[in-house]
């Protein structure tokens, strides 16, 4: 908002609102309040880094080497463990990687690296060997507990009481701890491989110590290994003198019951002498069966051929006797040699009855040899009858012996499983126990060093740039923090836009600060026109007649507290009013304490208070000719008995004042000292604040408005006074005051 704008105020109104938030501006203020504030932030930052590199002087280097190893899965071709093989087999996982690094970072390690590299005789890692830093020292003597009386703070030794050993072991475990604290290790990610990084203070000896850390963890996973296959060596020969006993006992148990049941061994196959026989039996059965029905047959055959009184010559064994085809032979020769007598002899030829005599005879030897052959069938049938019963009795009793026999066959199976089983499970174990005793000599660590630590060739810390860097860093924000906070907690009004964020009113002026001619204002105002000075009062003047009405002819000047400058102001303004106005009349309305008359040299007894008073007239108190054309009222001598101040009587006075003058200045007392500048604001057309730059509190100047305020005062702008062009150009508020150091060849003579 321009400090020429025209502004009705409302006397109740809050402030005016907050302007938008503009980046550029804001950024150029933030770089002015930092570099107007260099001085203090290169002090911070000189208090961090002198320090830090005296620190970094006095701290020893350390070299970190770096080895690298790499975790290998175990080969498991264990017959045995094939289940487990299968169902569980062990797997390289982040899990198992982790576990290692922790092993090689254990103490039991650290320990033996300790002792192999007899590292309690470093004074590096043994506190008790070691000689005290000079700075260390220094800043010892420099801690107030080490003032105090030794004996102040003695307490029981926590290790009296114990023997030689045990203090050794605790302080054995104190450098073992600062082994490991010094010991890093580091699984890398989605990899099998470990880092092991080790600090020293000599670079020679980190790389040997982080070298021997490798080497001795591969060692340790050697004797691990060793030791297991000792173990489990030792465990299976116990066991297979076990499994071999019960091999032995399995045996001779299947063969003892073997024997006493009379159980023999067929080939591959088992089978009794019980089951011999009954298959035998049933093979002869089976055929004896076969040759009793065939023969049953042939006797059915030649009963059914007696019973029917058929020719039993059809029968089958008839035709087929030998005997009898013979004899049919002779018959049938003999019937023909008889046919062919016939026809010679006769009848009753003796040839023909001898012929007939044989015939006969032939026909009866046939008869019984039929005869004898139908016994013979029944015969036959009658033995293969009985062949079949005595079979099936021996069967029958073969089998009731079979029955007996079985459960002794069942139990000799059980006896043969176990004996097999166990046999089998003697048979592994042996195979087992072999192998391990050939793998005893060829085991491996399951690891192996990928990158043996190499000499470092610069020191891993302290990383002195980084440390400075990041010590100048901080010490620079710390710096430019430590500025903006010292800003914020600045309760001074530096700048119109400070002015008019906490006023709401414009920026009318800022008034240089001229110490030197201060006594003498006319001098500055009048004789040289062209001066800093001169030009900021007159940009209050041009700013009071922007705008200008006709009720506009009181112009009051007050502020919050006192020194601020506004009875000068009040006189300044007052001479440039003279030599544009005709009629110009200044009042010190400050009747507590009157200076004006005294800046002037003129007489000051008096003035206002006595004009109020009535006890005189205003051409009586009033001095002409003041700088020229400047008339002035002084404020009198204050009376304490009665209440000078009023509105009507001021009222009344000024009314009449304003018949003879063109404009009026009121120099005012501090709002916040006395209640008459209230009283004096209410009868003013215009009521300018002063605040007094970089001096002024701001709740004084908050409180000062609100009782203006609240009077219902017509507040129309405020003024920054005494305002150093030098500081305030160079710390560049961004208003119009910054460029009168920069265009001072405009304020010369």
């Amino acid at each position: 908002m321009s400090f020429l704008a025209t502004i009705d105020h409302d006397p109740l109104a809050p402030p005016a609102a907050r302007a938008p938030f503009d980046f550029r501006q804001s950024a150029r203020w933030a770089w002015r309040l930092v570099w107007r504030s260099k001085h203090l932030i290169l002090a911070c930052m000189a208090l961090v880094m002198v320090p830090t590199v005296l620190i970094l002087q006095q701290t020893t280097p350390r070299y970190t080497a770096t080895a690298q190893i790499v975790i290998e899965a175990p080969e498991t071709n264990d017959v045995l463990s094939e289940r487990a093989v299968m169902m569980s087999r062990q797997r390289l996982t982040e899990a198992v990687v982790q576990t290692e690094a922790e092993l090689i970072g254990s103490a039991m390690l650290a320990r033996r690296v300790v002792e192999k590299l007899r590292l309690d005789q470093d004074p590096e890692f043994n506190a008790k060997l070691r000689e005290p830093k000079p700075l260390a020292a220094f800043l010892a003597k420099l801690n107030p507990m080490s003032w105090i009386p030794a004996s102040w703070t003695a307490r029981k030794d926590d290790r009296e009481g114990l023997g030689p050993t045990a203090r050794e072991d605790i302080e054995r475990a104190a450098i073992v701890r600062g082994f490991s604290s010094r010991l890093a290790v580091k699984p890398q990610r989605r990899s099998y491989i470990i880092s092991v990084q080790f600090v020293s203070e000599d670079r020679e000896k980190a790389a040997l110590i982080a070298n021997t850390v490798a080497e001795l963890y591969m060692v340790d996973r050697l004797e691990a290994s060793f030791e297991e296959a000792r173990r489990v060596s030792g465990w299976l020969g116990e066991r297979l003198e076990t499994l071999r006993r019960d091999v032995v006992a399995a045996e001779n148990a299947v063969e003892q019951f073997r024997s006493e049941h009379g159980l023999r061994r067929q080939s591959e196959r088992q089978a009794t002498i019980n089951d011999q026989q009954l298959s035998e039996i049933n093979s002869r059965l089976v055929l004896a069966r076969t040759d009793l029905s065939q023969k049953q047959a042939r006797l059915d055959q030649v009963r059914v051929l007696l019973r029917t009184r058929g020719s039993v010559d059809t029968s089958s064994d008839v035709l087929d006797s030998v005997l009898i085809q013979r004899l049919r032979e002779q018959e049938a020769l003999k019937s023909r040699e008889m046919s062919e007598a016939l026809k010679t002899y006769g009848e009753r030829h003796p040839r023909m009855l001898g012929m007939r005599a044989d015939l006969n005879d032939l026909r009866g030897k046939i008869a019984n040899e039929i005869e004898k052959i139908g016994s013979s069938v029944s015969n036959d049938v009658e033995v293969a009858a009985a062949g079949v019963a005595a079979l099936e009795r021996e069967l029958n009793g073969l089998r009731r012996q079979t029955n007996v026999a079985g459960a002794a066959e069942v139990r000799l199976r059980e006896l043969e499983r176990q004996s097999e089983a166990t046999k089998s499970l003697y048979e592994a174990f042996l195979a087992r126990f072999k192998r391990e005793a050939e793998q005893e000599h060829m085991q491996r660590a399951n690891a192996r060093i990928v990158s043996p630590a190499d000499i470092p060739v610069g020191p891993s810390s302290p990383a002195s740039r980084s440390i400075l860097g990041v010590a100048l860093l901080f010490s620079l924000l710390g710096g430019i923090a430590l500025v903006f906070i010292i800003d914020r907690l600045d309760n001074a009004v530096r700048s119109s836009d400070d002015a008019e964020e906490l006023t709401g009113l414009p920026t009318l002026a800022l008034i240089p600060f001229e110490g030197g001619r201060r006594d003498r204002p006319a001098l500055e105002v009048l004789e040289r026109p062209r001066s800093a000075l001169a030009d900021g009062v007159r940009s209050l003047r041009t700013a009071l007649h922007m705008g200008e009405d006709k009720s506009a002819r009181v112009i009051l000047i007050t502020s919050s507290v006192p020194k601020e400058g506004k009875s000068f102001v009040s006189l300044c303004l007052s001479m440039l009013f003279s030599r544009v106005d005709d009629r110009v009349l200044l009042i010190d309305g400050d009747i507590h304490r009157p200076r004006l008359h005294t800046a002037l040299g003129v007489e000051g007894d008096r003035g206002f208070v006595e004009l109020l008073a009535g006890d005189c007239k205003a051409e009586e108190v009033i001095q002409r000719g003041i700088g020229g054309a400047l008339d002035f009222l002084p404020a009198g001598r204050y009376r304490k008995d009665i209440e000078v101040i009023q509105e009507a009587p001021v009222e009344a006075l000024l009314a009449e004042l304003l018949k003879s003058y063109d404009r009026i200045i009121i120099d005012s007392p501090p709002v916040l000292a006395v209640a008459d500048t209230r009283t004096l604001a209410r009868l003013a057309d215009r009521v300018v604040y002063l605040v007094r730059w970089n001096a002024t509190p701001r709740d004084a100047v908050r409180n000062g408005m609100k009782l203006l305020r609240g009077a219902g005062v017509n507040l129309f702008g405020v003024v920054l006074s005494q305002v150093n062009q030098r500081k305030h150009a160079r710390y560049g508020y961004g208003d119009y005051g910054q460029y009168y150091g920069r265009y001072r060849e405009y304020y010369g003579e």
